[in-house]
């Protein structure tokens, strides 16, 4: 046995029964201190151990039954590393680490003893309070400067240090008595509001530490007074700066703001709770901002030679309301009324007798640009240039005015609207800069055409300030296109005719006629549609472009046929072919195609010779004879239909008997085949004549005879000429449409209701020829030539009864609305006003536009109730006189009073100086006084003087 490690362990008995442990030579060695919160650490370990776990060990002593103790090892939760940072709990006690190896075995260090805690404190310090001698009542006072140290030398962390504290007050007289404050047991203590009343003047603090089982208390904290003294002497140096409520204790505003300065510095310095005591800090807080505002306004009146003259009036009358807005206190820092009288002097009321005058001298210059004729204004200016002369005259003039005076200028609807119609007059002629003489006329006609719907929309007075050259020039412009028309329509009537065309062409002139009409199409189609109406004949002209492309077809087939019959070796059959075709297409033409057919004659003389080969046939000669009939059928016109038709019948029947070699020798057999369609053609045509004659209703004829028109003119030339007479019987008893419209005459109707910009027709022939126009049918509406006049007309008559209607419901009422109305017409919409209507607004106009002298006497006498900015003596008279001849003014003369503000406040300002007077008692009890004095020094400047002057026994 190891007798070293049994003596230790004898030494050190244990109750618990523990593994076998390895000889004291192989212990394991800790380095570090046997202090609090050092680290100890396993140093070496035995050799060959190979160590895989580690407990720390408290070694204490536990009593036995038998009285004696044991000693015993109790584990330090945690504590499982090589390393162990010693624990507060720790101190005063044994340590051991135990090391298990991996194959179970177990060394332990030496037991070593822990120093125990040797607790040091310091006096705590205080802090929360305002001054460094006093804390006030409603301040928190906290323990802020604490320390506690180890003596043997731990380093103790704030988390291991537990704090409690007490405060205490001093008791009696006693020197360093002190009592306890119940409840008082934090780091911070709020001072009572009352507890200088319940004897609670000088308190201290004292703080206990502990850490783990150790305990420390602290010396008591310096005495700290409690004390009302600091908030106190700055509550009543703020009493000091009011000599009473209406009135603050300054002689010179300079001392005084830097007093009060220095007086909220203290009061900001203070603590929340401390500010709490100064209970009349808002008569401060106010000192300052009244001061701000006497300042600022110095500060404005300082800069008055800076501004300029437009602006000046308005500057002066902000610096004159800020100063009306102060009340008795605020005015008391304007010493020796110093601000008040530089804004006096700044001052210059709108009295002057020539301002009045000029203000006359305008409103009649004003009237005078108007002169009115047969109801009717115009400008006395007789152009737009001369007008806009005098309109700015009178506008610089009003511009030198004073601004009241400016707001007396009556009459300023008419300078206005000059301007506004000068404008437009300059808008008008302007849209002229768009027409030349270089352009196309159609182009003319166009930028004309908008012209004059901006001229149509001018009203009477606008036209007047036109100048006569561009009247003229649109004139021309708008006739640009008549001496094409002319032209056009002499070309057309040149070109055009009923049964044939009367140009008779030839080889050498057909293309010249063919560019003719091409260009006169063109032209045609470059007319604007106005001048397009005017043209007679155009659908002719097209039927004859189309005619001569029928035609040429024709043309060139005949001298294909001619030059075909002239080439040696022609067969008979392809000869005869040629001509039989190109006859039969000769004959497909209407008589004015044929009429363009001007190699017709040639070719119907050069007819191709036939030969008849084999035996003569015994009927020969009656095959002749019928040739020699049936060649009668080349010239139709030579029949009426009737006999054509028999003749064709004869013919027909006489063929037929004919031997098939005898019907060789009949080789103008073609013109019966041809003659038998006219037959058939002209049948089909009388069935169209037939049902239009049939038809009763004339309109219901009307339409059928112009769809016969229509077919008529598309037959050929052989079947109109035996259509003919029938035709023609059929036009000439067409039955008479007693209602049909009369076109011709409705063109000329429109054509002449308005001249010169004047409508020579009423509103009501206007409606009636728009009724005629509506009853048209659509292909008759197109040749109202001149239905542009009767739109416009229309729709100025639906200006003109709109007028009508406000007038009825407003003349009397309101007049001028209906004059505003009345002033936006057009001229030709005014001549659809009737006469005594127009003269009726026009002197309602007239009256007034006169002059108010009594409106502008008015206005002087309320611009004389303020001079320099107080009011005048006798004020309550004054102002009851001139209520009373304002009220007499009519609604648009007061208008003219623009100064009408002024009165009411005076009025206003009068009963506020009552209301304030009406609290006024001479022998009042103090709240009586107190409120009459509290109401007076909320008066203005302006009041106070017009209360003492109204009033002067209250303020003596």
């Amino acid at each position: 046995m190891n007798k070293k490690l049994f003596l230790t362990a004898a030494a050190i008995p244990v109750a618990l029964i523990v593994p076998t442990v390895a000889s004291a030579a192989e212990t394991v060695t800790v380095t570090g201190q046997n202090i609090v919160n050092e680290t100890l650490t396993v140093h070496q370990l035995p050799n060959n151990a190979i160590v895989n776990a580690y407990q720390w060990y408290y070694l204490e002593k536990v009593a036995s039954e038998d009285g004696s103790k044991t000693s015993t090892n109790k584990p330090i939760a945690g504590a499982t590393s090589a390393s162990l940072k010693v624990p507060v709990e720790a101190a005063g006690k044994t340590i051991f680490v135990e090391a298990t190896t991996t194959d179970g075995k177990k060394y332990q260090s030496e037991p070593r003893t822990i120093n125990q805690l040797d607790l040091a404190i310091t006096t705590p310090t205080l802090e929360g309070f305002s001054t460094s001698d006093f804390v006030a009542p409603g301040e928190t006072v906290k323990v802020a400067g604490v320390t506690v140290t180890d003596k043997a030398g731990a380093k103790l962390t704030s988390g291991q240090i537990t704090y409690s504290y007490q405060w205490f007050y001093q008791l009696g007289e006693g020197e360093n008595s002190f009592t306890i404050i119940e409840g008082a047991s934090g780091s911070t203590y709020t001072i009572p509001k009352d507890a200088i009343e319940k004897g609670i003047k000088d308190i201290i603090v004292k703080v206990k530490a502990q850490v783990g089982t150790s305990f420390v208390e602290s010396p008591r904290s310096e005495v700290i007074s409690i004390s009302k003294e600091p908030t106190d002497t700055l509550a009543n140096d703020i009493k000091n700066l009011l000599v009473n409520d209406n009135k603050y204790n300054v002689s010179d505003i300079k001392s005084f703001e830097e007093k009060i300065k220095a007086l909220d510095s203290k009061y900001q310095a203070l603590s929340e709770p401390a500010k709490g005591n100064v209970s009349n800090y808002a008569v401060l807080k106010r000192a300052l901002a009244d001061v701000d505002l006497i300042n600022k306004l110095n500060e404005k009146v300082d800069k008055v030679g800076g501004i300029s003259d437009k602006d000046l009036p308005a500057y002066i009358k902000e610096i004159e309301a800020a100063y009306d807005k102060f009340d008795l206190l605020q005015r008391s820092l304007d010493v020796n009324d110093a601000l008040y009288t530089s804004i006096k002097n700044l001052l210059n009321e709108p009295n002057d007798l020539e301002e009045i005058k000029e203000v006359r001298r305008l409103n009649l210059a004003i009237v005078n640009l108007l002169s009115y004729s047969n109801g009717i204004s115009q400008y006395v200016p007789s152009d737009k240039d001369s007008l806009q002369g005098v309109v700015n005259t009178i506008e610089a003039d009003i511009a030198k005015l004073s601004q009241n005076y400016r707001g007396a200028v009556q009459n300023l609807t008419i300078l206005n609207e000059a301007k506004a119609d000068i404008k437009k007059v300059e808008q008008f002629i302007k849209s002229f800069d768009k027409l030349s003489s270089n352009n196309t006329p159609n182009k003319q006609v166009t930028v004309a055409k908008s012209i004059r719907s901006t001229y149509e929309k001018l009203t009477y007075k606008q036209l007047k300030l036109v100048p006569d050259k561009y009247g003229q020039l649109l004139t021309a412009a708008e006739s640009a296109e008549e001496s094409q028309i002319a032209t056009l329509n002499n070309d057309i009537d040149s070109y055009i005719g009923d049964d044939i065309y009367p140009i008779n062409p030839s080889a050498s002139s057909w293309q010249s006629h063919v560019n003719n009409v091409a260009r006169m199409v063109k032209e045609y189609k470059s007319l604007t549609k106005a001048s397009a109406a005017q043209i007679e004949g155009y659908d002719s002209l097209v039927t004859l472009q189309k005619d001569l492309k029928t035609a040429e077809k024709v043309i060139k087939d005949m001298d294909a046929y001619q030059k075909l019959s002239g080439v040696t070796g022609v067969t008979e059959s392809k000869l005869n072919s040629s001509y039989t075709n190109t006859l039969k297409a000769y004959n497909k033409l209407t008589s004015l195609q044929q009429s363009l057919v001007y190699n017709a004659q040639e070719f119907l003389l050069n007819t191709p010779k036939v030969s008849v080969d084999g035996k003569v046939p015994a009927d020969k000669a009656a095959a002749e004879a019928l040739k020699a009939d049936i060649a009668k059928f080349a010239d139709v016109t030579k029949f009426t239909f009737n006999q054509l038709e028999k003749a064709v019948d004869t013919a027909a029947q006489s063929y037929k008997k004919l031997s098939s070699g005898a019907r060789k020798y009949v080789t103008n057999n073609y013109l019966l085949t041809a003659a038998q369609k006219d037959i058939t053609g002209v049948k089909s045509f009388y069935k169209k004549i037939q049902t239009a004659k049939e038809e009763t209703d004339a309109a219901k004829q009307a339409k059928k005879i112009e769809s016969v028109q229509k077919a008529y003119a598309k037959l050929p030339a052989n079947q109109q000429h035996l259509a003919k007479e029938q035709y023609e019987a059929l036009l000439k008893n067409q039955i008479i449409d007693e209602n049909a419209p009369n076109i011709k005459q409705l063109n000329d109707e429109l054509a002449t209701i308005v001249s010169n910009d004047q409508y020579l027709v009423s509103i009501d022939k206007i409606n009636t020829l728009s009724k005629q126009y509506s009853s048209l049918s659509s292909s008759d509406k197109k040749l109202i030539t001149n239905y542009d006049i009767l739109k416009a007309a229309i729709a100025d008559v639906k200006k003109a009864e709109s007028f009508m209607k406000t007038y009825e419901k407003s003349f009397n009422s309101n007049p001028s609305t209906v004059i505003k109305a009345f002033e936006k017409l057009t001229s030709k919409q005014v001549s659809l006003i009737p006469s005594d209507i127009q003269k009726w607004i026009s002197e309602k106009q007239q009256g007034q536009q006169q002059t108010n002298e009594q409106a502008l006497t008015l206005i002087e006498s309320i611009n004389s109730l303020l001079v320099n900015g107080e009011y005048i003596a006798g004020l309550e008279d004054k102002v009851k006189d001139i209520r009373t001849k304002y009220d007499a003014l009519s609604a648009q003369d007061k208008k003219i009073v623009k100064n009408y503000s002024k009165l009411t406040q005076a009025e206003s300002d009068l009963k506020k100086v009552a209301d304030v007077h009406a609290l006024y008692k001479v022998d009042g009890d103090e709240a009586a006084q107190k409120a009459w004095q509290s109401a007076y020094g909320k008066l203005s400047k302006k009041l106070e003087l017009l209360y003492k002057n109204m009033y002067p026994q209250d303020t003596k």
